[in-house]
């Protein structure tokens, strides 16, 4: 699901950004049992390292919108 389906989100939240080829069936349902859930940046596959980049700054402009401060 996108970002957008948890906006706003919580003020403390953990991101958890898979390796290029995507988790194992494992790995996705450990997570599940661990209550994550599952949001996509996108179509487009990105590297591990530009994902999590892309990630933090879409949380954090997802859930502080203009005010969003670093």
């Amino acid at each position: 699901q996108p970002f957008r389906s948890y906006a706003p989100l919580p003020l403390e939240f953990t991101l958890v950004i898979g390796p290029e080829g995507d988790f194992t069936p494992n790995e996705e349902n450990t997570l599940s049992n661990l209550g994550a859930n599952f949001v996509t940046l996108g179509m487009n596959r990105l590297r591990s390292e530009t994902a999590a980049i892309t990630a933090v700054a879409v949380a954090l402009s997802h859930s502080y919108g203009n005010d969003c401060q670093l």
